[in-house]
């Protein structure tokens, strides 16, 4: 890895474009959120970048669609007893999205934090996976059907099924946003390194393991009120 390091430090390509990018903003003193499933920060040569120069990053892909309801109804059957059995999912995607994740190699990261994602959340692996389809004319839109199958008392079987069907850049936007506001605040605020605390809009977030949104929630909240408020009221005294 050090080896690595001191490549990229003179100039070699030997890192994806994605942590290039990573490296730079820590370099420049900028925050840096990676929306996607790219390796971006996320190496550990680089994420050591951004905590000795003091900035901090986040990531990695965003929570909008399908992951989102799982992050929902997963601990809702863990916390009842409902054994998961089964939990299988088709995404159809347009635009952008779905050229990229047309391709099997693209489409393998997005696949990896889904089902890692769902993995936690119930604690043990299920069968059924999930499968991307790009259907250009959807355009913006997206729909995932999701098929859930789980027992209950006595072994009873029983089974969810589900429809979404969302604007991505309408439930992308305002994360992007957010975002944008709460890691310039934190880099004001002296933040370094991974920002665990906005677990809460990422599929597979660093620097923690928690998948559950309520869960995430209550930790973003709480790390505003207390450490980005706090230092808000700081410089308003100076």
């Amino acid at each position: 890895m050090a080896r690595r390091c001191a490549a990229l430090a003179a100039g070699e390509n030997v890192l994806p474009p994605s942590a290039r990018y990573a490296w730079a903003a820590a370099q420049a003193g900028c925050a840096f959120v990676d929306f996607t499933p790219s390796a971006g920060a996320r190496i550990p040569g680089v994420a050591e970048v951004f905590t000795s120069y003091g900035v901090p990053f986040a990531g990695s892909d965003g929570k909008t669609g399908e992951t989102l309801l799982k992050t929902v109804l997963a601990p809702m059957f863990a916390q009842r007893a409902l054994r998961v059995t089964s939990w299988s999912g088709t995404n159809l995607l347009g635009g952008g999205d779905g050229e990229t994740l047309s391709r099997p190699e693209r489409a393998a990261a997005k696949i990896d934090s889904k089902d890692r994602a769902l993995r936690s959340l119930l604690g043990h692996p299920v069968g059924g996976g999930v499968h991307i389809h790009n259907v250009p004319e959807l355009g913006e839109w997206k729909t995932a059907w999701d098929h859930v199958t789980f027992e209950g008392f006595l072994g009873t079987r029983m089974n969810l099924q589900f429809t979404w069907t969302g604007c991505d850049s309408a439930l992308a936007a305002p994360l992007v946003l957010d975002l944008a506001r709460l890691s310039a605040r934190a880099l004001d605020a002296g933040c370094a390194g991974p920002l665990r605390e906005l677990a809460f809009y990422f599929k597979d977030p660093v620097g923690t393991d928690v998948h559950a949104l309520s869960a995430q929630y209550d930790a973003l909240v709480s790390w505003a009120q207390e450490r980005l408020t706090a230092r808000q009221e700081v410089v308003g005294e100076e």
